[in-house]
């Protein structure tokens, strides 16, 4: 029996361990990939961790939000073009 929850990871990222809630969310969504919890803190944690700039900060809000084709190309295309 797994002890890694979502609490647990939101207790480590609170105390400054963020790599560890990383790993902690990415197994709970092995198990349960819908868990959106899980997928919303790691996705968070993860633009963190790669300091998205304040002038991309409606594209980081289409990073962690996105969920029809037509966000997913959208983001696609900002991307190809970011160099």
């Amino acid at each position: 029996m797994s002890i890694n929850t979502n609490m647990l990871a939101s207790i480590y990222e609170m105390q400054g361990h963020k790599e560890e809630a990383m790993v902690i969310y990415e197994e709970i969504l092995h198990k349960d990939p819908k868990n959106k919890q899980a997928h919303t803190a790691l996705m968070r944690l993860k633009t963190q961790k790669h300091n998205f700039s304040v002038s991309n900060h409606d594209k980081l809000e289409l990073f962690i939000n996105a969920t029809t084709q037509k966000e997913y190309q959208k983001l696609e295309q900002w991307l190809l073009s970011w160099e």
